[in-house]
């Protein structure tokens, strides 16, 4: 990277949603050149998503509030479109967007407060007296938080002016959810419902400050939306602003340090994961914007400095983390009535139930969870998914954290698979017929969410939303270091709306006394009609590190169902074996693809275009000569350097990221055996032997070719096997020691194939 330049005028560490606000509102308020330093090599945080095959999840945005009737939310609506510059659009949920289960009873809800009450008045009506305080108290207790976040940022006097007022309000904002709701509900049914939706922000009633309880729910009161197109869109719509003002967004690297002299920051050190010796490398900038969390700020990327801050977060309470279970289906939700609501269980009236059976989840007994249904909401095509998330402790999964991901012991899985089949159970006594719909399912724990997000101890949320937090003085855009500011939910509250906002927060106080006049002048001057397009110059791909374009040398129709193309670049790309590539094959459409070989400056990828989406039409349409633009080397998949032999095991396309290792083994003159297992749905989908064939002159390599559907005399007189791909491996392998496994293709293929694996005492699978 000796012929990159390092300087910017801002740098901001973190992509999520916190983070992209502060350097998109940067980039078009201040004009100023913005780096972003993202660990994951997806950029969006909790507002990414993730693929398998047919299937795509939204990460950590499941839904948000409506954004069109109330002044604020309005404002947040505003700030959508100023930042992705009128490029994000919006998708209603149903009428009946939620619904509340409990034991004896389901509660409806719609959108519209006025709708909210009846339903809580059809089903308590002794208690509408009741019902009345609490929705006043609710709109009471925001108003204490909106005055906290202004007190965030703003200036003294008028911050002072405004922790005056809220001195009104405090009291009943920082009880605890629980203790106001004994306090003024004595229906035990209604305090349940009332708490039911706690799992939006990551805290049980028992312990999370009232105040975030109010703001989520009033946030929720108008219906949901959801962005068309996916979460993801979010992220790629800013990112685009930022690059138009000369920004970039670095993914794959991790930040180290935060640069300090004389108590004044200036740059970040981090460390480029995407890298093959993973150096370290100095960014250069007169404003530091740190978006990955208070603590991770604060204990980890700053020296122990004896702020008072510091002394406090060490001792704080680090709070819940979460699981998540991602889950394929075979057909559409609808069969079973549901039409894209979400489901809020919970199996009892115990405000303290969760925390009595705190470790029960880990035993397959669930009593809480929240299910969605991605696929529903975000309107493009693809396999049907649903999503079921529950809040966990970071204590039943501590004894694995040291170690690595995807490569933990059996033990780990089988605590997976209990807690998986206890939340589908759980949904299954209430939505009959629900597993049926199953056909792949994928668990993240608070160690996956650890190791993506960085967060302590795996708290996704951030900083716990307990009545102590909003009590920590310091907590703040302003730092005690000159030139470093925090932006993100923990300096406001948890959500995507305060995850925006806190943008808007640190970008204002960047600006001066006047700063929230200046950012919120030109946001809500902002109309995307006017707006003149501005096309990314071809020198700033040419210059950033990991977007390039490419140009197309080489089209080869492989068979009728495969294209392999091969691109060109100004300099010789560095690739780990195994790592893919993004490619831009729509406007904010990414795609990723395995790299099947790396020749010099020359990139090799191989298209499957039979699902006929953005990515089969780039491959068909785009000629000799066209560019794209690449975002690369993306680190998942990548061979590991030892002395064992290698089973490859692949369906369709899976293959590809194997044939750049079999390659580099060739090149390095390693003597390895190795075993192709590879699956397909008829003959004329082999294609491997064209690109296996030439390195059986110099590498000890056996193909395992699998045909799905009944074989021909022909097909086996060549060699070929009937059935799927993962009924050989017993048969074609003894010691299951002896072999580092790789696994590529179908989801469901490598679901089957990691548990096979592990049963038969593989201890290296890589997948």
């Amino acid at each position: 990277m000796s012929d990159q330049n390092f300087s910017f005028d801002a740098i901001v560490v973190g992509s999520g949603l916190g983070g992209l606000s502060t350097a998109g509102l940067l980039s078009k308020i201040n004009k100023k050149r913005v780096l972003v330093l993202e660990k994951h090599y997806e950029i969006g945080g909790l507002t990414h998503e993730f693929k398998r095959g047919a299937y795509s999840w939204d990460v950590g945005l499941h839904y948000i509030g409506n954004l069109e009737k109330r002044f604020l939310d309005n404002m947040g609506l505003q700030m959508f479109s100023f930042l992705t510059e009128g490029n994000l659009k919006w998708n209603k949920m149903p009428e009946i967007f939620e619904k509340l289960i409990f034991p004896d009873f389901t509660i409806d809800v719609k959108g519209g407060v006025k709708n909210y009450k009846k339903a809580l008045f059809e089903l308590f009506p002794k208690d509408k007296k009741s019902i009345n305080r609490y929705i006043k108290d609710v709109y009471l207790s925001r108003i204490w938080y909106l005055l906290y976040f202004f007190s965030r940022f703003f200036k003294s006097p008028i911050k002072q002016a405004i922790i005056f007022l809220s001195l009104f309000l405090k009291k009943k904002a920082l009880m605890t959810t629980e203790e106001y709701l004994n306090k003024y509900i004595k229906n035990e049914k209604l305090r349940a419902v009332l708490a039911a939706r706690w799992g939006n922000y990551g805290v049980p009633a028992t312990d999370s400050a009232f105040a975030v309880h109010a703001l989520i729910e009033h946030h929720y009161y108008n219906g949901g939306i959801f962005p068309d197109g996916g979460a993801e869109k979010i992220s790629i719509h800013i990112e685009q602003t930022i690059e138009k003002y000369g920004g970039r967004i670095f993914t794959n690297f991790e930040a180290l340090e935060i640069l300090i002299k004389d108590n004044k920051a200036y740059g970040v050190k981090a460390r480029n994961l995407s890298s093959v010796d993973r150096e370290i490398v100095e960014f250069y900038a007169p404003i530091v914007v740190s978006a990955t969390g208070v603590q991770s700020t604060y204990l980890k990327l700053l020296p122990d400095m004896g702020f008072n801050i510091q002394k406090e977060l060490k001792k704080f309470y680090t709070g819940y983390s979460g699981i998540n279970v991602y889950l394929g289906l075979r057909e559409s939700p609808e069969k079973l009535g549901i039409k894209g609501e979400n489901y809020w269980i919970t199996e009892g009236y115990d405000l303290d139930m969760f925390n009595k059976k705190l470790n029960d989840l880990s035993k397959g007994q669930a009593c809480y969870c929240f299910l969605s249904f991605p696929s529903m909401k975000s309107g493009k095509p693809g396999g049907h998914t649903a999503d079921i998330v529950s809040i966990i402790p970071y204590s039943l999964f501590e004894e694995w954290k040291n170690e690595y991901w995807k490569e933990r012991d059996n033990q780990y899985y089988d605590v997976k698979d209990k807690i998986c089949e206890g939340l589908l159970d759980l949904i299954e006594k209430y939505i009959p017929g629900f597993k049926e719909l199953i056909v792949y399912k994928e668990v993240a724990t608070p160690l996956t969410f650890k190791h993506f997000t960085g967060k302590k101890d795996g708290a996704f949320y951030g900083l716990p939303e307990i009545p102590a937090r909003y009590k920590i003085k310091d907590l703040q855009v302003k730092t005690p270091v000159k030139n470093l500011y925090l932006t993100g939910t923990d300096i406001i509250s948890n959500g995507i709306l305060p995850a925006l906002f806190s943008g808007m927060a640190t970008t204002s106080y960047i600006n001066g006394f006047f700063g929230i006049i200046k950012v919120m002048s030109k946001v809500f001057a902002y109309n995307p009609k006017k707006q003149k397009k501005r096309d990314v110059a071809d020198k700033i791909y040419r210059k950033c590190y990991d977007k390039k374009y490419g140009v197309l040398v080489k089209k080869i129709n492989v068979s009728p169902n495969l294209i392999e193309l091969t691109f060109r670049f100004d300099k010789n790309p560095i690739f780990i074996p195994g790592q893919h590539v993004k490619i831009n094959v729509a406007f904010s459409e990414w795609r990723a693809y395995s790299v099947a070989k790396v020749e010099n400056s020359e990139i090799t990828v191989v298209i499957d275009t039979r699902p006929s989406g953005y990515g089969s039409k780039f491959a068909q349409n785009v000629n000799i000569g066209d560019k794209a633009i690449f975002r690369m080397p993306i680190t998942d998949l990548t061979y590991r350097k030892t002395d064992r032999d290698i089973a490859f095991i692949a369906t369709g396309t899976g293959i590809v990221p194997f044939l750049h290792i079999i390659d580099e083994i060739n090149k390095d003159k390693i003597k390895k055996n190795i075993k192709i297992f590879f699956g397909c749905m008829s003959e004329s989908d082999n294609f491997i032997e064209r690109y296996i064939n030439p390195y059986k002159k110099t590498i000890n390599i056996e193909n395992i070719i699998c045909i799905e559907k009944p074989i021909s005399k022909n097909e086996c007189e060549k060699g070929f096997y009937t059935g799927r791909v993962t009924d050989l491996i017993k048969e074609k392998i003894s010691d299951f020691t002896k072999y580092d496994f790789y696994i590529c293709g179908h989801p469901n293929m490598t679901e089957s194939a990691v548990k096979l694996l592990r049963t038969m005492g593989a201890d290296k699978i890589y997948y």
